[in-house]
């Protein structure tokens, strides 16, 4: 019976995976520019990158973070749209971690990848809060060989790629207009 319960358990905890969030140091999707930076400076290990600090330029453009511990962390980004952290890009040093290790790792705690490839490991949905566009996330982690882990709002990046998208069709409708304006005017 023991042995039986004991089995059950070791199953369920393959099915359904112990952690649902994903966290990092305390690092994770939804916080806000100013507790991101509060959690690397207070945590000793990660750095903030000052040389790589993308900025903020304003409210609703996304701006990205880099911090890294070297040897082991070459890069680590935070993605924020409108003052909230919507991806995180962690880059180890594959001279210290590799893609099965990673893989294993990220296993144990998420469960079963719903992707798996020699190349890519990918879970989705891992949460399911309230986005800063204000609708249901669509949370996906993904571990990219050799050890690159990302995990990302998938909604919120959809939308910033579809208002990049509109910014460049403005820009050059509006570079057409003044170019053919001008050549109009010139015309005097």
């Amino acid at each position: 019976m023991k042995k039986f319960l004991f089995a059950l358990l070791l199953l369920c905890g393959m099915i359904y995976p112990v952690k649902k969030e994903f966290s990092y140091y305390g690092l994770r999707l939804g916080l806000t520019m100013e507790e991101a930076i509060e959690i690397i400076e207070n945590n000793g290990i990660l750095k903030i990158d000052e040389s790589r600090f993308f900025g903020k330029i304003n409210e609703p453009v996304p701006f990205i973070l880099k911090a890294t511990y070297k040897p082991f962390i070459n890069q680590f980004y935070l993605q924020f749209y409108s003052n909230v952290v919507y991806g995180i890009t962690i880059q180890f040093n594959n001279l210290y971690f590799d893609f099965f290790t990673l893989s294993e790792r990220l296993e144990d705690v998420y469960g079963v990848p719903t992707k798996k490839s020699s190349k890519i490991v990918e879970w989705r949905t891992l949460s399911n809060f309230q986005n800063v566009a204000g609708v249901n996330s669509d949370i996906i982690l993904r571990l990219e060989y050799p050890s690159t882990v990302k995990v990302f709002d998938n909604i919120i990046l959809l939308k910033l790629n579809s208002e990049v998208s509109q910014k460049i069709i403005l820009t050059t409708n509006q570079t057409f207009i003044n170019s053919n304006r001008n050549l109009l005017l010139n015309e005097f």
